[in-house]
């Protein structure tokens, strides 16, 4: 928007401008001010008059048309004509200024109100083309260019998205639905970055949005902005204690960094609310059962799995807390629903093949560690081979297993503990008082 002043030397003149000027719909509106006494100076000699001075306001976009009806309509010879640009026009007189200086504005907002009906039902195409629509009547029209940044953001075309948001911003700057709606973008495009910058100029408005906090504190996460991330979830919390992003976003952030007892507190204040998160569950049942507390664990593992029975994490975790329970067999059960999915686990290859080792299906165990050794070399199943071996008395394959473990990690304790039993299984007392020495 632009502001404008002219002068002339009568009421009835000033009257007439202004009148015709808003009816035109050159301007959104005119005032008058006066008289006036106006000093200058006029083929060198110094000139004083009464005037009365009209104020124009009007959009950029109609500032040439206005300049010239101005120099065809005035009483002047040479008119006053002085404009600047306005620094900051409240969003919705800007909207008023619109609908007073184009006669379609009004089918615009028509349009754009239809189009926003159809975006609320997800009616994408129809919405698109209410919008582009009103867009062809109206390019500059706030209203119509959140619209049709809200339908690809929402469609997950973010990159469009953001350009009708900055289209917006560059007529607004302020616009509280297009800074938010650009944030949101791109934090669809995995930027939180340049996500922040929005949020945070739009919080400078809207400080007690609980989403828009909980947004940029999971981009401090993110970003590894602990503190600010924390002070953010803290203060959604103190607006909305049952804000349930706030609970997890918060748990998330205690969990990450290890302070698992507040971690536990907002998670299960969380899950009191919505127990269909299966990330919180068993990012809730990982931290008892890393406290050695297998029965609470398992809770939180059961009721991830009623709703996602392959979930990976939940199956491990399952696995593991069934293992400390000591029901070996129930271990090995959730271990292989992932093996069927991860064949190449190898970590988990070597896990089952000990479970079934405890359990005495020693063919079976060697068959997990072999699998594990295909991918690589790896420690614990060399071991497990070993130990298997011994209890089948295939005692030269365990002595070469154990030889392969020292070779790669000499003084091993776990390796040597296992020759120990093997020397003492076959009954070498020499060997065995040798390696308990170096035990």
């Amino acid at each position: 928007m632009y502001i404008g002043w002219t002068t002339v030397a009568s009421r009835e003149d000033a009257e007439k401008i202004a009148r015709e000027a808003v009816q035109e719909r050159l301007v959104a509106c005119a005032q008058i001010d006066g008289p006036i006494r106006s000093f200058y100076l006029w083929q060198d000699k110094l000139t004083s008059d009464e005037e009365y001075r009209i104020t124009f306001k009007f959009l950029a976009k109609n500032g040439g048309k206005l300049e010239v009806w101005l120099k065809e309509n005035h009483p002047y010879e040479l008119p006053q004509w002085v404009t600047v640009q306005a620094e900051h026009v409240l969003a919705e007189y800007l909207h008023w200024a619109k609908g007073n200086m184009q006669s379609d504005h009004k089918k615009a907002i028509e349009l754009s109100r239809q189009g926003s009906e159809f975006l609320k039902k997800r009616c994408w195409k129809e919405a698109e083309n209410s919008f582009l629509e009103a867009l062809e009547i109206d390019s500059e029209n706030s209203y119509v260019l959140v619209g049709l940044g809200d339908l690809h953001r929402e469609t997950g075309k973010f990159h469009k998205a953001i350009g009708f948001y900055e289209k917006t911003l560059e007529l607004d700057p302020l616009n509280m639905f297009a800074l938010r709606g650009v944030g949101d973008s791109y934090r669809g495009l995995g930027q939180a970055g340049k996500a922040i910058t929005f949020w945070q100029r739009y919080l400078e408005q809207n400080s007690d949005d609980i989403h828009v906090l909980t947004r940029l504190a999971d981009s401090y996460v993110k970003m590894g902005n602990f503190s600010e991330s924390e002070t953010l979830y803290l203060k959604a919390l103190s607006l909305d204690g049952t804000d349930k992003y706030a609970l997890r976003g918060i748990g998330n952030l205690y969990y990450k960094l290890a302070d698992h007892d507040k971690a536990l507190a907002y998670f299960e204040k969380f899950i009191a609310l919505d127990d269909t998160y299966i990330a919180v569950l068993t990012m809730a049942g990982n931290i008892y059962r890393r406290r050695k507390q297998y029965e609470r664990a398992v809770v939180f593992y059961e009721k991830a799995l009623k709703q996602e029975p392959w979930n990976i994490f939940a199956l491990y975790g399952m696995g593991d807390s069934q293992r400390g329970m000591r029901n070996y067999e129930e271990s090995v059960s959730f271990w292989l629903k992932i093996l069927e999915k991860e064949p190449q686990n190898q970590n988990l290859h070597s896990r089952v093949g000990d479970a079934l080792v405890i359990l005495g299906r020693l063919d079976e165990a060697i068959t997990h560690y072999q699998q594990s050794m295909k991918t690589g070399f790896d420690q614990f199943a060399v071991l497990g081979m070993a130990k298997a071996c011994r209890l089948k008395k295939a005692f030269g394959e365990a002595e070469k297993h154990c030889s392969q473990l020292l070779e790669k990690i000499p003084e091993d304790e776990r390796t040597l503990s296992e020759l120990l039993a093997l020397y003492e299984d076959m009954g070498e007392k020499q060997k065995a008082e040798e390696i308990r020495r170096r035990l």
